[in-house]
């Protein structure tokens, strides 16, 4: 599990961590819990995230690959 995940789930019982939820978009947290089950090598959640994200926007399954390639320099 990453260490975000376990940041995310120690903030989730404060008044913080529900500040926080409250306003992040759905999309957000998409790319979020997405950055996250890549960085666990959960391939069958990132699946799962982008038939998500499809569903909700198409072009955010764009955002979510482009996450898979570096920047240019």
């Amino acid at each position: 599990m990453s260490t975000t995940v376990l940041i995310d789930a120690d903030l989730a019982v404060t008044e913080l961590g529900k500040a926080r939820r409250a306003r992040m978009t759905v999309d957000v947290q998409i790319v979020d819990a997405y950055l996250a089950a890549r960085a666990d090598g959960d391939r069958e959640h990132m699946d799962t995230l982008r038939r998500l994200a499809e569903a909700i926007d198409p072009s955010l399954v764009d955002e979510i690959d482009g996450l898979n390639y570096l920047a240019a320099a």
